[in-house]
């Protein structure tokens, strides 16, 4: 008898596919930080590019307003607005040496005396008209300015002198900025600029007083320079020069007159010099505008005076002040004796005259005169 077989165990089979196993998905996560750095390169470039366009741009904007030409004229200007005289002329291309007058069209010998913080005029009201750029590193600058109650603009010629760090342009002055003012000083030989007080043979190295003067003085442009010759003795009305323009030789006059202390001051030499006259015992006394001549002969010594004093007026002559024609009296008292007779008769009376003379100025402040007889009157 056969053994039944035994049962075979049936276990269900797994199909071929629920046994696959199916590989993970390939991460995202490299590709996403490629781009998530791409992108961040690019807006760092795109920030990068900003701020340098940015930088650039501040560098052009100080480049025009703090470097620029227009601003290098400025710096010149606020210092004479600042009166540092000085500091201004450190600024290259202001100084004109002695060899550079003639080449900039300016007088040789111009004196630098009123390049100095005292002879300065007010400066007010600076502001920059126009900057143009004429190429090959030439700029046209114009500012406007007040000085002294006017009003004016002034164009000054700047080159570019190169760079400094970093790219920072240097300028100079293409065209000197100083002027001279071509000043005739009448009748005197003091003046002032600005209440600077100055005279003329300091300036041109002669040591007599002259009638006539001429100066050329170096300036700085721009600004008001108002002239006057005023002192003791003289007085000018002022005289204002807008000096607008650089390397211009501007002209400016004052004529001195006398005022009334010189008048009582010449008046006074003129009675001193006929009080020395008086003191001559003779009819004729040398160098005086008076005497007389007598056909008899004179007994004792004459006596020469003064009642009243000719009254003198101070006008401008051609080499000096002097007075014109004056008339007078000199009292004269001597005995006169007859050459027929030999009698005496007292000779007591006025002797009329006329004279003129010149008058002059003198260093230690005193007026000095010389007289004459006048024998046109």
């Amino acid at each position: 008898m056969s053994q039944p077989e035994s049962p075979v165990q049936m276990h269900p089979q797994q199909s071929a596919q629920a046994g696959w196993i199916e590989p993970p998905a390939p991460e995202s996560e490299p590709r996403s930080s490629m781009a998530e750095r791409t992108r961040a390169t690019i807006i760092w470039a795109v920030v990068g590019t900003m701020l340098i366009g940015a930088a650039f741009a501040a560098m052009g904007a100080l480049n025009r307003d703090v470097y620029g030409a227009g601003a290098f004229v400025g710096n010149y200007l606020s210092k004479l607005q600042e009166k540092d005289a000085a500091s201004a002329l450190r600024i290259p291309g202001v100084t004109l040496e002695e060899s550079e007058l003639t080449e900039a069209g300016l007088p040789a010998g111009s004196s630098n005396a009123l390049l100095r913080n005292a002879a300065l005029p007010e400066l007010t009201g600076l502001a920059l008209v126009e900057d143009v750029d004429q190429g090959d590193g030439v700029h046209s600058v114009t500012w406007s300015f007040q000085s002294n109650g006017a009003y004016g603009e002034s164009t000054f010629l700047i080159k570019s002198t190169g760079t400094r760090f970093p790219l920072i342009p240097t300028w100079a002055f293409a065209q000197s900025p100083l002027a001279v003012v071509n000043l005739a000083v009448e009748h005197s030989t003091a003046f002032t600029t600005n209440g600077f007080r100055l005279d003329t043979r300091s300036l041109t190295g002669e040591q007599a007083p002259t009638f006539r003067n001429i100066v050329n003085v170096q300036v700085f442009t721009p600004g008001a320079y108002i002239f006057e010759s005023t002192t003791d003795f003289v007085t000018s009305e002022p005289e204002s020069v807008l000096v607008d323009e650089p390397t211009r030789v501007h002209e400016a006059a004052v004529v001195a007159a006398p005022t009334d202390e010189f008048v009582a001051a010449a008046q006074e030499s003129v009675n001193a010099q006929l009080d020395a006259c008086t003191e001559q015992k003779v009819l004729q006394p040398t160098g005086c505008p008076f005497g007389i001549v007598v056909d008899d002969r004179i007994s004792g010594d004459p006596q020469w005076s003064f009642e009243n004093y000719p009254e003198i007026r101070v006008e401008a002559g051609t080499e000096s002040w002097v007075f014109p024609t004056t008339r007078g009296d000199a009292h004269l008292e001597v005995d006169v004796q007859s050459l027929t007779d030999g009698s005496i008769t007292p000779y007591d009376a006025d002797v009329p005259f006329s004279m003129t003379g010149s008058l002059y100025i003198m260093s230690d402040g005193t007026v000095a005169a010389t007289l004459k007889e006048d024998g046109d009157a």
